[in-house]
Order: C-alpha cells, then structure tokens, then sequence
C-alpha cells in the first residue's frame, strides 16, 4: 500500500522566530537558507530542546541533481558550521520569562551545532546550537516573537528577499516600517564595501526583494527619505490586509465594549483589536491589564518618550512586557487596608478623565474613518457613562471608574 513521500512539502506548516532572532546581524547563501528554513520546519511547539534532524536533498537542492549539487551541499555544510549570529542578549525574569531589554547587550553565538552530509542517505543531519534555543523554542511562553507560513517562505529565492519578508512580518499589524539605510546594512550583513552606492542597492535588494514578496502575503511598496541629497530612510509600506473579515460588521464601533473604544480613539485598528479581543477571551491578561498599558503609555506619550501611542499600546498588550510591572502594582493594591472612602471591589477598570481628554483631543487617524461626538461631554457619556463608568475623585484627580468588571 502506497504511503505519503517523506518529500512531500508540508505547505501549511507554521514557523516562529524570536523577535531578537529577526533583528539579528548575519547572512546565508541560498542553500544555507534552505538548510535553515528546513529546519525551522522541523521545531515542534512543545520542543524544549533541539534535536539532530535528516534533511533530504530534494529540500536543499530544488533545480539540479549529480556531482556537482553534492560538492555544493558538502561546502554548503562546511560553511554553515562557521555562520555567527550577532544577536541581542535576552534578560532572564524572576518569572521564568525572557525579555529584551530597552539597552541590549550583543554577542556572537554560532548557529549550528553539527551541520554533515551523508551520501548513504542522500540528504544533511544537521541541528542547531544550543545557544540559540531562547530564540526558537518555547516562544510562547516568553512572547515577542513572530509567525510566518512555510508556503510563504517558499515563494522566496533571495537571502535578502527571506530577510526582508521577516522584519516586515514582524511589523505586519503596524502596515509599516521604517530602517535606516545603516540599520538595513546592518541587518543584511553588507559589508563596507557592498553595494556602496544606494542605487546598487535599490536594485539589488529592495527590488528584487519587492518583486519576490509581490507573490506573499507581505507585497510591499517604499518610500525614501533623505537628508539633503543623501537618502537615510527607508519606509517599507504594507498592503492593508481585508479589514472586513477581521472584526463583523454586525459589531458596530458604537455596540463594542469600551476598552475597543478606548484603544480605537488612541488609533489602534481593526485588525490588532481583533487580536487584543482573542487574547482576553484565552485568559492571557485581563481587562484591568488594559487600562494599565493604556496609563503607562499615555504618561510616556505626554512626556515626549513615545511618538505612536498606538503601535506601543497594542506592543504592550500583544508582548506583555508590562505584565510583571502590572501584576506588582495589583499585589501592591491588594495588601492595603481599604479606608471608608475606598472601594473594596477587586476588580475595576480606570482612566484619568485627563487622559480621555487627551485621546479625544488628539484622536489619531482612526477617528478619520469613524464618526465622534460633537463635545467632549457627548463623548463621555455615549463611550462611558453610558456603559457603567462613574466619575471618581481620587487623590486629587478625576477618574472614570467603571466597578465590578466580570
């Protein structure tokens, strides 16, 4: 009885990288890629260690067969064992977690443990270093990290054009991104003397790269920047995805709940509502965790520390890396006495009136496409006291509280 081929691609496979891993400095050629990507694969969820895989030819060498694709898949082998990665330290957590810090520290890490071919079997045993293992195993746990399609993946024949696609994934929800031209050298690994002139460059890369991911589900378009006659910046533009499939229409803006008002009016759109919207229906964080973020980022944003309150609200919420902070403030609530004139109510949700001011005042892009109210007032009572907000005087300050949140 016939089986399934072992070569058969499995094209809805799903590979994660570590944020840190994506932002990394090194570079293959195209068969390393392959070797990588095919190992990548290979990572199962659950995996808390790596382990040596057999990796066929037919994954590694796509065009042509004979002497020639195996002389080139043992230097391949060769090679690959000598690749560095200059990555980023994560922080290790009281909590377990691993995070990235806001003033990292770098250093080289070799990628593969073992990297051979065997011609008896006709394919590369390979396995990664182990050093490596925070970047690709159980990312769940600690977060940051992103998602990319095998079959997406597949459709790229560049090592530029791979590199690309990742830091773009990575930006996915936010629909852009800018890098330096210095920063973009330093993430392809160009060396001083590569492609010196922008022009070269553009064709080599960015093109090529544009071209290629034209057939993905990340089609790009860019723009550039310059200071003076010198271009600095590029500003990497991402196909808005189908908004409408995202959040039903059947849930209007003015029926949801007020946390998806809230984050709607500082500018967080459709798509990453939807995601914040799953993560609390799976428990990850509660609602409380929202209006959290909603405060800390706020004082940031007044303070000149942030630009884009949105894409750190909503880094804030999908990362959690204002979790462990959130959680010490509520176990430091929770040890107080409550006086006569504090509510003993667990669980509340809260915004300073100041900042509901600031967000009707400065409501972002998001407001461009959605009718508000006419006053301030107006606003107050259709998005919160409407739907169980209360004004409260506290220490001095005003606060929309809105108690018992189930």
């Amino acid at each position: 009885m016939p089986t399934k081929s072992p070569l058969t691609p499995v094209v809805d496979k799903t590979v994660a990288q570590h944020n840190a891993l994506i932002n990394a400095r090194f570079s293959f050629v195209p068969l390393e890629m392959r070797l990588f990507i095919s190992l990548l694969t290979r990572i199962e969820p659950g995996d808390e260690q790596f382990r040596e895989h057999f990796v066929p030819m037919a994954e590694i060498i796509h065009e042509r067969t004979g002497g020639s694709a195996y002389e080139e898949v043992k230097q391949m082998c060769n090679n690959i064992t000598s690749r560095r990665l200059y990555i980023e330290k994560l922080v290790d957590t009281q909590q377990g977690a691993r995070k990235r810090s806001k003033k990292p520290d770098f250093e080289f890490i070799p990628l593969m443990a073992k990297a051979a071919y065997e011609s008896d079997r006709g394919g590369v045993v390979a396995s990664f270093n182990p050093l490596i293992m925070p970047y690709l195993l159980q990312l769940r746990e600690s977060g940051n990290f992103t998602l990319a399609q095998l079959e997406q993946l597949n459709k790229l024949k560049s090592f530029y054009s791979y590199r690309i696609y990742w830091l773009l994934k990575e930006y996915a929800t936010f629909k852009e991104r800018t890098i330096t031209i210095a920063q973009l050298r330093f993430l392809l690994d160009l060396q001083e003397g590569e492609y010196p002139r922008f022009n070269n460059l553009r064709t080599r890369i960015l093109d090529k790269a544009q071209d290629e991911m034209q057939q993905t589900d990340m089609p790009f378009t860019y723009e550039l920047q310059k200071q003076g006659k010198v271009v600095s910046e590029v500003k990497f533009l991402l196909a808005a995805p189908d908004e409408a499939t995202v959040m039903p229409t059947k849930s209007p803006l003015s029926e949801a709940p007020a946390w998806t008002q809230t984050l709607a009016e500082i500018g967080v759109g459709k798509r990453s509502l939807a995601v914040i919207s799953r993560q609390l229906k799976a428990g990850e964080y509660d609602i409380d965790y929202i209006a959290y973020v909603v405060r800390i980022i706020g004082g940031q944003f007044r303070k000149g520390k942030i630009k884009k309150p949105a894409g750190a609200v909503y880094k804030a919420l999908i990362e959690k890396y204002l979790f462990t902070d959130y959680q010490q403030a509520k176990a430091t609530a929770a040890t107080k006495k409550p006086t006569a004139e504090e509510p003993t109510a667990t669980l509340e949700v809260a915004f300073r009136l100041s900042e509901v001011q600031a967000m009707y005042d400065n409501p972002g892009p998001y407001a461009q496409r959605h009718k508000r109210a006419d006053t301030f007032e107006q606003h107050l009572q259709q998005v919160y006291l409407q739907d169980g907000f209360v004004l409260e005087q506290r220490d001095g300050t005003q606060w929309l509280v809105k108690h018992g949140v189930g």
